[in-house]
């Protein structure tokens, strides 16, 4: 999940941010300097060409200013002193308003695509990325893989410890199927105990090198850490995709292979899922 720079910018954009405001802050504050600066020459300037006289005497300067003048002045710089700290006070809080409705979006944004549990992509971002990745397929005339997972036994899990223990059980599911792809693949929370993995530029065969690799590191998992008299296991469907196929007929398809696994692994058929070759529209 590291190595997509796309999402990591939807995720992650608090950095960028806050630099660029601080950016900002800088150039205003130099900004400012240079205005006030050119404000006190304008200022002495004119005074100098209306009053010669308090200024003036044999080439040399001679500041001779009336109270009253003075008083003008003073006045003057300190009004324009007030505004200028209320106009950058008022942009300031704009500017990080603007800042905190953006971060906020950006929270909102990626928990709604991430699973607080699991810590896997929640079903919620699925369209929009399986409607990316069926395009970029076609467009580039790749393969793509889709995985449907089940978790065998995980109702008998919360009936006997909890749900806590079950929670527990899907995080560990989830960090091995994270551990089993790429880091251009894609964890998706399906619904319940079940994860669909989407396989960019996979074939069958790279898409079974996957499964198997799946059914390996869950075994020992469970063998490390067998709960009660029962074991837990995973059923898996496997869907290429079909050029013109729709991202719901994919998933459909993934999804009625992963529960004829899942028949056939409750009738004692442990043999490795194979898969037969997809047929466009089917």
């Amino acid at each position: 999940m590291s190595d997509q720079p796309e999402l990591l910018e939807r995720l992650g954009p608090q950095v960028r941010l806050q630099t660029e405001l601080t950016k900002l802050e800088s150039q205003n504050r130099d900004i400012w300097v240079l205005i006030i600066f050119a404000a006190a020459v304008l200022v002495l300037g004119t005074l100098s060409l209306l009053f010669p006289d308090s200024f003036w005497r044999q080439n040399v300067l001679e500041l001779k200013i009336p109270p009253q003048v003075l008083f003008v002045i003073m006045m003057m710089v300190t009004v324009l002193g007030l505004y200028m700290v209320r106009r950058e006070v008022d942009v300031r809080k704009l500017r990080l308003l603007n800042v905190q409705q953006a971060l906020t979006a950006q929270t909102e944004l990626s928990a709604s695509m991430v699973d607080s549990l699991t810590n896997v992509f929640s079903r919620g971002f699925l369209r929009e990325l399986l409607q990316g990745e069926i395009a970029r397929a076609e467009r580039n005339n790749r393969p793509l893989g889709l995985v449907m997972c089940d978790v065998d036994n995980f109702k008998q899990v919360n009936d006997r410890y909890g749900h806590l223990m079950g929670d527990y059980v899907l995080a560990q599911i989830a960090g091995i199927l994270k551990s089993c792809v790429r880091g251009s693949d894609y964890v998706v929370r399906y619904g319940g105990d079940e994860f669909l993995l989407v396989l960019s530029e996979t074939d069958e065969s790279g898409s079974q090198i996957v499964v198997n690799r799946i059914r390996h590191k869950v075994a020992e998992w469970d063998r490390a850490n067998r709960l009660g008299d029962f074991s837990i296991g995973i059923s898996v469907g496997l869907r290429q995709h079909v050029p013109g196929q729709s991202a719901e007929q994919a998933v459909a398809e993934a999804d009625v292979r992963m529960y004829a696994d899942k028949q056939r692994q409750a009738l004692g058929n442990k043999s490795p899922l194979t898969t037969p070759t997809p047929t466009p529209g089917a």
